[in-house]
């Protein structure tokens, strides 16, 4: 290679070497391929945690981004042909050196044809915009079930692939005006998480955003099970954390805040935490209400939930609308939709909330009037009234 070459060889590894160190969590593999004559050299780059290690000629070695891009280099400089191929979990950057000078290409991951055909389903909307792209997230929808082994979308689970997919159209607006560096996504309650996973999948994959997903449940064994399917995957920048959301320490910096289903006061606990977190989105689906069932009384109302089925029916009204004015209340613009049709099933409703920074005192006035006229106290107003009573040593309560 001319010095030209060469130069401009190392200013593009040099950038190669930055987004490796920058994305290192999105990271798959790199591949370099060196030629000389008919004699072709192959090298590989993989990523072992929190370790680099390059394999070349018959020997494996402990590496960092900066070494391996060095590797690259003053290899290329002995050989006729040098390519090095890098890929992410969204793109392949493709980097090149002949005599006929370096070029770098990206492009993005395309579908294959086998892809494209098994996503092929007479039942799916037509006429929809899919933001989870069956022939595109194959590995993600058959780890999560919605795909067989060999890639075909399976009749049975193509409800809930729409139910997914509607959720994310629903949550997408927030994270699409979103400008901050990463977003960092707090999944309370997660449960077997493929929400997590697949919110994951549309940050970086489809939004091409830095992210970051946190999934926190109570119980041992599907945190496992999380934390499996994420090797499996090679979302590196996923965790999951067992943890009682009652006493759970948010990081700090948390985008939004997101909840699928969490049973009875786990909804409540999540909508806690995203307060505690002063998340700046708040996306919950609420499940089942039974708290606030033998707390309200309905003064001068009382015949109409005489019966047990209307008396159940107005808790899940009232508990999931006294909700959405806490948030309110808490600073937050909420709104409150169906995200999918009651036929399918019955915990459909959506609240999603935007932190707004103003303090809202008709919301305030508004929720504890009502509260005191229903009588009630929820799992959500003793998180929050302890929030009020915590008490925090910062650096300048030390200063003498």
């Amino acid at each position: 290679m001319q010095k030209g070459d060469i130069a401009k060889l190392k200013l593009l590894l040099a950038g190669i070497s930055a987004r490796m160190t920058k994305n290192r969590d999105y990271f798959i593999r790199a591949v370099c391929t060196f030629t000389s004559g008919k004699k072709k050299f192959d090298a590989e780059l993989s990523l072992d945690g929190q370790n680099w290690a390059l394999r070349f000629q018959g020997s494996t070695s402990p590496t960092d981004a900066a070494a391996f891009c060095a590797f690259f280099a003053s290899e290329a400089e002995k050989f006729d042909e040098s390519v090095l191929v890098y890929t992410e979990r969204s793109a392949v950057v493709t980097l090149s050196a002949t005599a006929r000078g370096v070029q770098m290409k990206q492009a993005e991951r395309e579908a294959s044809d086998e892809e494209k055909a098994n996503a092929a389903n007479p039942l799916l909307d037509s006429g929809r915009q899919y933001l989870i792209r069956v022939d595109q997230a194959a590995a993600l929808l058959r780890e999560i079930g919605i795909l067989t082994a060999d890639g075909k979308l399976k009749n049975d689970m193509i409800r809930k692939y729409n139910q997914i997919d509607h959720y994310v159209e629903l949550v997408a607006p927030m994270f699409e005006q979103d400008d901050s560096d990463e977003i960092v996504l707090l999944d309370c309650a997660c449960g077997k998480s493929y929400l997590s996973f697949v919110m994951n999948y549309y940050l970086h994959e489809v939004l091409h955003r830095r992210c970051r997903v946190i999934g926190v449940d109570i119980k041992e064994h599907v945190i496992d099970e999380s934390r499996a399917m994420a090797k499996r995957l090679g979302y590196h920048n996923m965790s999951f954390q067992c943890a009682d959301l009652r006493v759970y320490q948010p990081p700090k910096n948390v985008t939004a805040v997101i909840s699928l289903h969490a049973c009875d006061i786990a909804t409540d606990l999540a909508l806690a935490t995203a307060l505690r977190a002063r998340a700046k989105y708040i996306a919950c689906v609420p499940c089942c209400h039974k708290e606030l069932l033998d707390q309200y009384t309905m003064p001068g109302l009382e015949p109409l939930t005489r019966h047990g089925v209307f008396k159940a029916r107005f808790n899940d009204v009232l508990t999931d609308s006294m909700r959405a004015l806490k948030l309110e209340a808490e600073g937050y613009k909420v709104s409150v939709v169906e995200y999918f049709s009651p036929l399918d099933t019955p915990k459909n409703l959506l609240i999603r909330a935007v932190r707004t920074g103003r303090e809202n005192r008709r919301a305030k006035a508004d929720y504890e009037a009502v509260r005191r006229t229903l009588g009630t106290t929820s799992e959500l107003d003793r998180r929050c009234m302890d929030m009020e009573n915590e008490f925090f040593v910062t650096d300048e309560d030390l200063i003498p």
